[in-house]
């Protein structure tokens, strides 16, 4: 039986100021980024859209991937499944702060333990990896292709789960010898276009 395939798709740009630290913190989507994403989007030529054919459209809660997957689930005529499992980073008391005011001994302790550090006392880069890997490897036992609107954590997150992660182990050393062959990642970058990873 062949892998499922997960079509990742991250949001379009933001309404928000330069500077700022953000990953939950609920920021809108710029509405004349998502109007061009969807424009390229409805541009493509319908009989060989790579999307076609996905039975789930799964996304995170946060309002700026909400508006494109409620887009999608519109055109692809298929049922929304918001879980904060695909949420971003939570960086606690810095969300919302800008990074200068938020100091250098404060980011000096992030940076020397990114891995296991919470930055503002939010969640580490571990804590998101095993939530999101629990949530791909959920989704992975079922068996069904979907499509995820996310966030560009979550998309490199889910890339690096992909590589390092041994067979039938939820969580162990890495084993570089395999790839997910069955992961296609679809990202919407501020510049506009679509990039496939």
């Amino acid at each position: 039986m062949a892998a499922p395939r997960l079509l990742l798709i991250r949001h379009t740009a933001l309404v928000i100021a330069p500077g700022l630290c953000y990953g939950r913190l609920d920021v809108a989507a710029r509405p004349d980024a998502l109007a061009a994403w969807l424009r390229v989007w409805d541009a493509t030529g319908h009989p060989h859209q790579p999307w076609r054919g996905y039975a789930r459209l799964l996304s995170s809660p946060a309002a700026r991937c909400q508006v494109l997957a409620q887009a999608l689930a519109t055109r692809l005529a298929l049922p929304l499944e918001a879980s904060p499992a695909w949420q971003e980073m939570d960086f606690g008391a810095w969300e919302g702060h800008a990074w200068d005011a938020i100091g250098r001994r404060a980011v000096d302790a992030w940076a020397a333990d990114p891995v296991r550090h919470a930055p503002g006392g939010g969640e580490s880069a571990l804590d998101m990896m095993r939530r999101v890997a629990t949530a791909y490897e959920a989704w992975r036992g079922q068996g069904r292709d979907a499509i995820l609107v996310c966030h560009g954590g979550v998309i490199r997150l889910l890339q690096a789960w992909c590589v390092l992660r041994p067979e039938g182990s939820a969580f162990g050393p890495p084993d570089l010898s395999r790839a997910c062959a069955h992961a296609l990642a679809l990202s919407a970058p501020p510049s506009g276009g679509l990039v496939l990873l």
